[in-house]
């Protein structure tokens, strides 16, 4: 990971604090709306029709927890953004109450936009490679390919700071293939 994400993972502990917020609080942070506009990862998501009032949504919300920021009024999200779906899909259908509350993680101050935007390519990937998603080798290099900056002089996204910051040790496509146990041919 780059310096600057690390030297925040180690404070985070201590930059966050847990809040009960109602759904209607929380809205994207402004980078990853940039960063979905290139690529939406709900567009790749199966349908929600079998969740009912018998889910447990406040597990959900611990178990993939919301990390935000407060801005104004509102809190912005950085990451959780799977969790934060299913809620709103399920507060349109009647099935929570809009004011229902969930508990997340509030941090004290606006990261900058590189540390955001880090966190955010961090909970993307992670839930895309490490939680797997989604298991189509196409989606995946579209994902990837539209989410993170390809640097000058560099071979492919892989050699990336922002994809090294993530995943040092998957530097190229044929690792990244390993790694999913996947063709590299797609990728």
């Amino acid at each position: 990971m780059t310096s600057n994400l690390l030297s925040f993972d180690k404070s985070l502990i201590e930059k966050a604090e847990t809040k009960r917020l109602t759904i209607d609080q929380l809205s994207h942070d402004d980078e990853l709306q940039n960063i979905c506009e290139n690529a939406n990862p709900f567009a790749g998501l199966r349908s929600d029709n079998d969740v009912n009032t018998e889910y447990p949504f406040n597990l959900l919300t611990i178990q993939s927890p919301i990390l935000c920021y407060r801005y104004r009024r509102q809190y912005r999200l950085l990451s959780g953004m799977f969790t934060l779906t299913k809620l709103k899909c399920a507060e349109s259908r009647n099935i929570i109450p809009s004011n229902h509350e969930i508990l997340v993680f509030v941090l004290n101050t606006k990261p900058s936009l590189e540390i955001r935007r880090n966190i955010i390519l961090f909970s993307l990937t992670n839930d895309l490679i490490s939680k797997c998603f989604i298991s189509d080798t196409k989606k995946i290099a579209f994902f990837l390919k539209n989410w993170f900056k390809k640097d000058k002089k560099k071979r492919s996204i892989y050699q990336s700071n922002e994809w090294l910051s993530i995943y040092p040790s998957i530097n190229t496509r044929e690792k990244l293939a390993s790694f999913l146990s996947i063709s590299k041919k797609d990728l």
